[in-house]
């Protein structure tokens, strides 16, 4: 297990934590080696330009590597193909819902899961992103800390029940809540409107987030429990159900927890 300040990191996967992922590591003071992909294509799209290698099968990682970060799909980390990969290298995952158990086969093993929404659409700021470490001894915490905390200053030990329930309330104050955006721009353009005059909102909502507990600035009609407006609302979605059981289902959860107050 390698203590040099500067490590040789291998990324398994193409999609679009890997990318992010490759492209911070390369350029950071750490040296990625190579990415492997099951779609050599989609390795070489990936590594375009550089110096770094695609590879397609294990067999052929650098065996001078010090750690393997496999930016996989959940469902792949409980395969056979995980298997493959050398025993004596480190090992870790980025999935922030698949226990460190999953590689328990390899005696050093980990977790490195930045905690953001990847697209390949937009670049992101590493150094905003929260990165949480679990390792399966003290020297590879230090190995995964001093690879994360050269592309983030927000570097946390979390284990995995912890990780397991950051993931979760992700999920409801990421993917939900664009879930809810969707639906707004859906909304708008039936009734022949833009989306950008709810863009505004959406940034102050969101700063709100930022600089308050969500709980104590949540405004709108349930906040009030204004039952005129909320029946004129779910009136105006009759012609979309499913619109509307949504629309129920958080108005009753807002009354709620304002009477809990």
């Amino acid at each position: 297990m390698s203590t040099r300040k500067n490590l040789k990191v291998i990324i398994v996967g193409s999609g679009n934590v890997a990318t992010h992922l490759a492209r911070a590591i390369a350029q950071s003071k750490h040296e990625l080696r190579q990415v492997l992909s099951r779609d050599l294509s989609r390795a070489k799209v990936l590594v375009n330009n550089t110096n770094v290698q695609a590879i397609q099968s294990v067999s052929h990682i650098d065996p001078t590597a010090d750690v393997v970060i496999l930016a996989l799909k959940d469902d792949v980390l409980n395969t056979e193909y995980i298997n493959q990969f050398p025993k004596k290298i480190i090992l870790c995952h980025t999935s922030g819902s698949v226990s460190m158990d999953a590689l328990a086969a390899f005696p050093n093993h980990g977790i490195f899961y930045p905690l953001q929404t990847f697209s390949k659409l937009k670049e992101v700021d590493f150094a905003e992103i929260p990165i949480c470490l679990e390792a399966s001894n003290t020297e590879v915490m230090q190995t995964l800390s001093l690879l994360a905390s050269s592309l983030s200053p927000l570097v946390y030990e979390v284990n995995s029940k912890q990780r397991k329930a950051l993931h979760l309330a992700a999920v409801f104050a990421c993917n939900f809540t664009n879930l809810m955006y969707d639906i707004s721009e859906d909304l708008c353009q039936k009734a022949g409107m833009d989306f950008e005059i709810l863009r505004p909102l959406i940034r102050e909502t969101a700063a709100k987030a930022q600089e308050h507990s969500p709980n104590e600035v949540q405004t709108g009609p349930a906040s009030r429990n204004d039952k005129n407006i909320i029946n004129r609302h779910i009136n105006l979605l009759n012609q979309h159900v499913d619109y509307q059981e949504i629309y129920r289902v958080l108005t009753d959860e807002i009354i709620k927890r304002n009477e809990e107050l």
